[in-house]
């Protein structure tokens, strides 16, 4: 009777036991609530990152400002990468129920750990300018091992103006700002649309750093060794 009893209390124990784990479980799983702000402005900030080969382990960095474009049709111009994720939050704020990230809106500029620049028009563009990175700086994989929300959509730097532009004829154009850079840019594009040389930054160059210091760059081995020590 006693020996019948324990193993009676042994079952009942295992199977609380049990149910205790699929309960933390449900919990778990209900806890990673895909509508939530934070949630919401992590994916949306790897995406961004992941989609245009920008940011930490990938070969370019955004030009800021930059226009992202939500679900709603609407666009918003932002600055630098932590007004990127301030506004995604925001958006995501007044829209609880949105589960549709952001896109990049063309044209946009990107500098490549070499000091090149860039103009890209369209997605299509985009496409074509990453298959020239290698596999490693096309961005982090999505979903894979160790990978966490918010893995992607982390910046090394800002690139501080003005700026002094080398185009591939040996001409030089200094840049005020962001605009300024576009359009000389976009003028080198349209005026030379066989040339396969990218117009590239007179160093040194300034750059912010994620943690707001600002540094200076000497030159193209220092800016790639600067990016790839970011990717790290």
């Amino acid at each position: 009777m006693i020996s019948q009893l324990k193993i009676s209390l042994k079952f009942f124990a295992g199977f609380a036991f049990v149910l205790a784990m699929i309960g933390l479980a449900s919990c778990d799983k209900s806890s990673l609530d895909v509508t939530s702000e934070d949630y919401f402005t992590l994916g949306a900030m790897d995406s961004l990152h992941h989609n245009g080969g920008c940011g930490r382990g990938s070969c370019f960095e955004f030009v800021y400002p930059i226009t992202i474009k939500f679900a709603d049709g609407t666009t918003a111009k932002v600055t630098s990468n932590e007004n990127m994720r301030e506004t995604i939050r925001t958006w995501k704020e007044a829209n609880p129920s949105a589960t549709e990230r952001p896109t990049l809106v063309f044209p946009l500029d990107v500098l490549a750990k070499d000091g090149t620049v860039t103009s890209v028009a369209s997605e299509d563009e985009f496409k074509t300018l990453l298959a020239t990175c290698p596999p490693q700086g096309r961005g982090k994989g999505r979903g894979g091992r160790g990978h966490k929300p918010g893995d992607n959509g982390q910046t090394c730097f800002k690139l501080n103006f003005p700026v002094t532009v080398q185009l591939p004829d040996s001409t030089t154009a200094t840049a005020a700002d962001k605009d300024a850079l576009h359009t000389i840019l976009h003028n080198w594009k349209k005026n030379n649309p066989t040339s396969k040389v990218r117009p590239s930054l007179v160093f040194p160059i300034s750059v912010t750093l994620t943690d707001g210091t600002t540094q200076s760059v000497a030159s193209k081995e220092a800016l790639t060794a600067l990016k790839e020590s970011c990717g790290n």
